[in-house]
């Protein structure tokens, strides 16, 4: 588990976009490989030039998140908090941090079931019959970027909420310089809008298909199509019996939205309306195509 300390007390589906360009700047579209995937930065902006270099600062930037959040680089802050051992500790950059902080506020608001501490499962072949529980206990300081290895048995693995965590970084960058309307995408399962401007998005399932619009808000998809099943419940280390074919989940922030649809995707008919319940005063939708069924339900 990982929690932040308090004194000494622990306390898929593949969208596609196109956008209502009706009395807007051109459009100019930039693409990146990063994080084993394509990121792609679509800008309205009357000047080529300037959308290009804004683009170009966004992907130096991903380079630089993707060094300090990669759990297959050695010298990544990732790599470097799983060889702690018990009783020791690391401090970490501040894009580290923070993406501690977003997957630590994802982790309590799905009760547990989005862990970027289940590493340890995660990096077995799918082919093994079974996976190791995780044990072990890593902390945050309160009052420093300093991640504390309690107890070993934990790792890290950002794969679940570090694109989403990508997106909403750069985003801010292009809003610092001055953009007002951009669309950005990490291959076909995280987008994120910026500015006044909608974007639409189609979210396509197995027979049916629904439209809805991003207005400054993100869309992240999780699904068993491509990857298979391969979203592992924390308690028991494995792949539950899934009860949907694909998630939709439309939130405020990119890393929220992809972390949340990877928590969706292994709830189970009782456990997502209570889960839906529990965030209604919240700006997040969910949407589900069931395994038993063709239709795309929206549940809120």
């Amino acid at each position: 588990m990982l929690y932040t300390r308090r004194g000494d007390v622990p306390s898929p589906g593949y969208p596609s976009h196109q956008p209502s360009d009706l009395g807007m700047p051109p459009l100019h579209s930039f693409d990146c490989k990063g994080m084993n995937t394509n990121f792609q930065i679509r800008i309205h902006h009357p000047d080529v030039s300037f959308a290009r270099k804004v683009a170009g600062n966004c992907f130096v930037q991903l380079e630089t998140l993707e060094a300090q959040l990669s759990r297959y680089r050695h010298d990544s802050d990732v790599t470097r908090i799983n060889q702690l051992q018990a009783g020791q500790s690391l401090l970490v950059s501040d894009i580290t941090w923070r993406c501690l902080q977003r997957s630590l506020e994802a982790t309590a608001l799905t009760q547990g079931l989005f862990d970027v501490t289940l590493g340890a499962q995660t990096r077995h072949p799918s082919e093994e019959p079974t996976c190791p529980l995780s044990t072990g206990r890593l902390a945050l300081s309160p009052d420093r970027p300093e991640i504390i290895c309690e107890e070993d048995g934990r790792e890290i693995d950002f794969g679940g909420i570090g694109k989403g965590f990508a997106l909403d970084e750069m985003a801010t960058t292009l809003l610092d310089l001055g953009v007002e309307s951009a669309l950005l995408s990490c291959g076909a399962s995280t987008h994120l809008a910026i500015g006044s401007h909608p974007w639409q998005m189609e979210l396509t399932g197995d027979h049916q298909q629904r439209d809805i619009a991003l207005l400054g808000q993100s869309l992240s998809a999780s699904g068993t199509g491509a990857q298979g099943e391969h979203v592992i419940h924390p308690d028991t280390g494995l792949p539950p019996p899934y009860a949907y074919r694909r998630a939709w989940i439309v939130a405020d922030t990119a890393a929220l939205a992809d972390a949340l649809s990877t928590a969706c995707l292994i709830m189970d008919d009782e456990m997502l309306p209570h889960f839906a319940t529990s965030i209604q005063d919240r700006s997040i939708a969910i949407h589900v195509e069931s395994i038993d069924s063709d239709e795309i339900r929206q549940i809120c």
